[in-house]
């Protein structure tokens, strides 16, 4: 089956992978539904055009209000097409949420109406027309009256329609021949939906429209269960959300009180433990999650009081194995269905958090050293890495930073300069790749008046001489001229320069950090590089890992990235969908965060109302799967499906944990941001 549409790009045609019939409603709106019958007939129409006045038997309420507002908007009633039209670039966010989102409703919507002459269209809040999908015949006749993408259906502009008066009444609507305000509309009957947000603001309008000697009948149900079901969605969008803050919030929270707190599954074992409770317990940086509760305290006492009391039973004291002066304090956690799921332990014993707070938090002491904050990073790989160049600023000694291109060379030769004792002493970069072969020495090394052709006549220092009392970068080493290596070297051994033109020594003291993206020991066997040269810069080696040997960073650099560029470019910064994280996670980064700072750079221009989804990436990230996802066009055989495996999966799990998301998605090895992303496209409503 083919389905004729038609968005903001023209007319398309997309192959329906299914032939759904209609569903029933699981709500019934206290409107009555009609078929194609209208309230009015002309001549009562046109007596109140001309008198204000309807003549006969009344209308419903809300068609005369929604007429007595066009005649305030001075809405013109004669014959006449849409006038008002939005540009679709201003409709693009919501098109693309719209496209990933509301895809499969609109396939399942359009296959019951399908060779009906109806059309299925869908709105923003304005009353602006995102997408609109139907049969040729009746899409050629909607374009006479501009009824298109782009087009305002809102009453002020076409006045009262099923679009236009649904979104001003919050109700839905149905709209019959002459019950239009616009004669031109006289021959269409239409009936639409609002659709609110999570905020219980309006979002938009599901709307069916067509002829109106057309066939009507499923009109109501269709757009009613269709509104309800891209809510529900929506809902579930703005719980992701709300979850993430949410639990930033509590985190944050959690790590800031000097008292000591653990929380305890109903196995027994600690879930999590903030800074004051590993310091109490006597193992400060040492993480206490997954360790047995009854190694540190007499856990089995308070098991004894669930057992025998009341469920809402007072906090129950806990003697300390590690040190009896603690004072601990268990409660029980529980569900909305009143059963037990976790116990929150408190701990405390003045003393001890005295010393503890006099010390270090375990989170200063992760904190990056000074000079390295720049280098964003979760990751073990980067912690050890950012440990070994701390460690080489304390020391004159030259360093060689090595490491594809793109990892952040010379974010690590700025903080090897920061956090040393050279800081207040100058940085200069120096790219050997950009430099040619004649210029190379006298940029080094500076040039006296005079010395060749087209000299300052004062002469001029160079490289090493600006970099005095400092650090001295000398990216792309590798590209430097063979010829000029020997100089260099004499440079590092002996601490002195000597200017093009001159013959005085002029001493420096520079610290040498050079950095390269290729393998200078092959460069030495291939004898592209001075094998004397090689070991005299390489005295601090430090491999600065690529991106993808670091995956866990990758979240916290996309949204630390796209939140930085949305407040310079002046665009609002909502949050990363959890599906584009996953999405994130399976690249393998060939240009590393350079790669990954112009994927986000594509998606903040892409996404102007703030929320990055997938269809915000660039083309050849959206082609991804996500991790543990099937592609949607895998191969079938046997009528077997990954994805399918994949659904049924997740359902078992969920019925298992009784619908408990967190618990499900620990169960699977997923984040719960992942889990939400995977109901929402296999359509999991629990």
């Amino acid at each position: 089956m083919y389905t004729l549409y038609r968005d903001g790009e023209g007319f398309g045609v997309r192959q329906d992978s299914t032939d759904i019939a209609m569903v029933t409603p699981e709500l019934r709106p206290l409107a009555a539904r009609r078929v194609q019958q209208p309230r009015v007939q002309y001549e009562q129409w046109k007596a109140f055009m001309n008198g204000g006045r309807v003549q006969g038997r009344q209308p419903d309420a809300l068609l005369l209000e929604s007429w007595e507002r066009c005649k305030q908007l001075q809405v013109d009633p004669s014959p006449r097409s849409c006038w008002d039209f939005t540009p679709m670039n201003q409709i693009e966010p919501f098109a693309n949420l719209l496209r990933e989102i509301a895809t499969d409703i609109e396939q399942r919507t359009y296959s019951a109406i399908k060779g009906k002459g109806l059309l299925l269209t869908i709105t923003d809040a304005k009353g602006r027309v995102a997408r609109t999908c139907g049969d040729l015949e009746t899409l050629k006749m909607a374009d006479k009256l501009n009824f298109g993408p782009g087009a305002n259906w809102a009453e002020i502009s076409v006045g009262t329609n099923a679009i236009g008066t649904a979104l001003a009444t919050g109700r839905p609507m149905q709209v019959f021949g002459q019950e239009h305000f616009c004669e031109s509309h006289h021959a269409w009957s239409c009936t639409a939906c609002p659709i609110f947000d999570a905020r219980g603001e309006l979002w938009g309008c599901f709307d069916i429209s067509g002829p109106a000697e057309a066939d009507h009948s499923m009109s109501f149900d269709l757009v009613f269960n269709a509104a309800r079901e891209l809510e529900k969605r929506l809902f579930r969008m703005h719980m992701v959300e709300m979850e993430g803050k949410f639990c930033s919030l509590i985190s944050a929270a959690f790590n800031s009180v000097l008292t000591g707190v653990l929380s305890v599954d109903v196995g027994g074992r600690i879930t999590s433990a903030n800074s004051a409770a590993e310091a109490l317990l006597g193992s400060p940086g040492r993480s206490l999650r997954g360790a047995p509760i009854a190694d540190y305290l007499d856990f089995d006492a308070f098991l004894a009081r669930q057992k025998h009391d009341s469920p809402r039973s007072e906090p129950v004291e806990l003697r300390c194995f590690t040190n009896p002066q603690i004072i601990a304090r268990a409660a029980p956690v529980f569900s909305i269905d009143g059963d037990w799921c976790d116990t929150v332990v408190t701990l405390a014993e003045p003393q001890q958090c005295r010393a503890w707070a006099s010390k270090p938090s375990i989170e200063t002491r992760n904190k990056p050293p000074e000079g390295f904050a720049a280098i964003l990073h979760r990751s073990p790989a980067m912690q050890e890495t950012i440990r070994k160049a701390a460690n080489a600023a304390r020391t004159p000694s030259t360093v060689l930073l090595t490491g594809e291109s793109g990892t952040g060379k010379e974010l690590f030769a700025r903080g090897i300069h920061q956090s040393g004792p050279k800081a207040d002493g100058p940085f200069v970069a120096v790219n050997c790749g950009a430099l040619s072969e004649e210029l190379v020495q006298s940029e080094l090394f500076g040039y006296c008046g005079g010395a060749f052709t087209g000299a300052d006549k004062k002469g001029r220092i160079g490289k090493f001489e600006q970099a005095n009392h400092g650090v001295l970068f000398l990216d792309e080493i590798s590209e430097m001229p063979l010829s000029m290596q020997v100089n260099l070297l004499r440079a590092l051994e002996e601490r002195r320069i000597v200017r093009v033109g001159g013959s005085t020594g002029h001493p420096v003291d520079v610290k040498v950090i050079a950095a390269t993206n290729r393998d200078l020991a092959q460069h030495v066997t291939d004898g592209a590089f001075r094998e004397d040269l090689y070991y005299r810069i390489n005295v601090v080696g430090i491999h600065i890992p690529a991106l993808r040997e670091r995956i866990q960073d990758v979240p916290l650099l996309a949204r630390h990235h796209a939140q930085r560029l949305c407040k310079e470019f002046g665009l609002p910064f909502v949050g990363i969908d959890a599906e584009v994280l996953d999405l994130l996670t399976t690249h393998d980064w060939p240009g590393n965060v350079r790669e990954l700072i112009n994927c986000m750079e594509y998606a903040v221009n892409n996404a102007p109302e703030g929320l990055i989804t997938r269809a915000h990436l660039p083309v050849s990230l959206q082609d991804k799967q996500p991790l543990l996802e099937a592609p949607c066009n895998a191969p079938e055989s046997g009528g077997f499906r990954l994805e399918n495996v994949e659904a049924e999966t997740i359902r078992e799990a969920l019925q298992h944990h009784g619908g408990n998301v967190s618990r499900t998605a620990k169960a699977l090895g997923i984040g719960r941001n992942t889990l939400y992303a995977k109901m929402r496209r296999f359509s999991i409503d629990y």
